[in-house]
């Protein structure tokens, strides 16, 4: 897997981020598996493996007749601030062992009535039929999607094994995130909300199960058809006896209730319906037992990957399948759409361009180009630290009649980098585009003002004047 970031490069598998010509920018050794992302902070927050011992799990309550392997498998959730190109800090984490009940072994601390405590996770809840994986663990939760939501700082986590999708509080420290207070929800690390499968906290039945080994539980994005709604790949799968043998993708509206979520005395999370669904007809055609993706569209349709067949389809609201794209010789396939104005498809656009475009006009703190009536700023190897400030771009025309008459006052044309003020193309100021003046250009003037500090860096060079000037347009 790999994600695009708004920078152009890309964040992929084992935590390295790339240049889209491959030049690692930044890793991080930890064992990682399956999904991550960057956070509007710049942190990455990733699922992370980890195993213990069979001895340990049973000093948890683990009921020693489920667990048939060596080894209990679980997941972390960390978040790390990149330190260097190799090194990260970790700043937050969660594990659900801090979180767990159980009504085994009335000897342990964790004891109790799991019907009364939703907000806990059951250990032994699935752990008769989780399978030994070839490392020895028990694959208990095979956790397998992350998402974040900035407005209400709440982390979304698919959990395949137990058929449902958790919301933790991720506004805790790291020591409420490992207990039961704190937070904006109040309750630390608990499960702030859990839904798809009320028979994982014993409070319901085969009926009342909605997600049948799900993936990619994620927030719609503001500003899209169902923004604030929940979509899941609703996989259809699981063990003998609950499988349902057919997928559907499924649109649910949460019961929030602002940093909470409402749950009666005795019930289950709702909803109880769903907003809408996709399936084929009949259902059984469309049926992907793992993997698998759905990303609601800004035209209101939504784009289906079915992983393990390779294929991609864009369906209507009503459900009529549009446009579809299969990928041969693939044996699962992850796929994201990114819309033209993504910052990150316009930095590649204008770093191709770039590429094609010869010699630089300039070479300092970054590339200046001349590309198809643009000039394209490009900085190579972008970090963070190339993020702060302010970027300026002053061009001096031959004949100072040409410039503006409000302008002339100043000596030049300030055709700023600045986003707000002049509406450039911007990457974390690590690429822009600004269009070619109509006139003939005499020199070129360049810098960066950090906090308003001051210039720190300035390059002047000439594409008129002396040399031949670039041609009035």
């Amino acid at each position: 897997m790999a994600k695009l970031l708004d920078n152009g490069n890309f964040l992929a598998n084992n935590l390295r981020e790339l240049t889209w010509s491959g030049t690692l920018v930044w890793e991080y050794s930890r064992t990682q598996h399956h999904d991550f992302l960057k956070l509007p902070n710049g942190n990455v927050l990733f699922l992370s493996r980890f195993v213990i011992p069979r001895e340990e799990a049973i000093a948890l309550g683990v009921n020693p007749d489920n667990l048939r392997c060596p080894k209990l498998g679980a997941t972390h959730i960390i978040e790390v601030r990149p330190i260097g190109p190799g090194d990260g800090e970790i700043v937050w984490q969660w594990s659900p062992l801090d979180h767990i009940i159980q009504d085994f072994d009335p000897e342990k601390l964790n004891y109790g009535a799991v019907a009364d405590h939703p907000e806990l996770v059951n250990v032994n809840f699935n752990l008769a039929s989780a399978e030994c994986r070839p490392d020895g663990r028990a694959d208990w939760l095979h956790a397998n999607a992350l998402d974040y939501n900035a407005d209400t700082d709440q982390v979304m986590v698919t959990v395949r094994h137990f058929s449902e999708v958790w919301v933790i509080d991720r506004s805790t420290s790291i020591e409420e995130a490992a207990g039961h207070a704190g937070g904006n929800a109040g309750m630390g690390g608990d499960l702030i909300y859990r839904w798809g499968n009320p028979r994982a906290y014993q409070r319901g039945t085969a009926e009342d199960q909605r997600l049948f080994w799900p993936h990619d539980a994620h927030w719609i994005p503001e500003g899209l058809p169902g923004a604030g709604n929940v979509l899941i790949f609703n996989n259809g799968a699981e063990y003998p006896g609950f499988e349902r043998g057919y997928s559907s993708v499924d649109e649910v509206a949460l019961p929030a209730d602002g940093h909470g979520y409402r749950l009666n005395e005795g019930a289950v999370y709702g909803p109880n319906e769903v907003v809408w669904r996709y399936t084929a007809a009949p259902p059984q055609a469309f049926y992907a037992e793992r993997g698998s993706f759905a990303q609601r569209l800004p035209n209101g349709a939504t784009l289906i990957t079915h992983g393990p067949a390779s294929r991609i389809l864009e369906v209507t609201r009503e459900g009529k399948n549009v446009w579809e794209f299969v990928v041969n010789d693939v044996d699962m396939l992850y796929s994201h759409r990114y819309a033209p104005d993504h910052p990150g498809i316009q930095f590649l656009l204008a770093a191709r361009q770039a590429a094609t475009a010869g010699e630089p006009l300039a070479r300092s703190a970054f590339n200046l180009y001349e590309t198809d009536g643009d000039l394209v700023y490009n900085k190579e190897n972008c970090g963070q630290e190339d993020t702060e400030g302010r970027f300026f771009l002053h061009i001096v025309p031959e004949r100072v009649d040409d410039l503006p008459r409000e302008r002339r006052e100043f000596g030049f044309d300030n055709l700023d980098f600045d986003f707000f003020a002049r509406g450039a193309l911007f990457d974390g100021k690590c690429l822009a585009t600004v269009p070619l003046p109509d006139y003939a250009i005499a020199s070129i003037r360049t810098g960066q003002f950090v906090r308003g500090e001051g210039e720190i860096w300035r390059a002047d060079f000439a594409v008129g004047g002396g040399a031949p000037p670039l041609p009035a347009r």
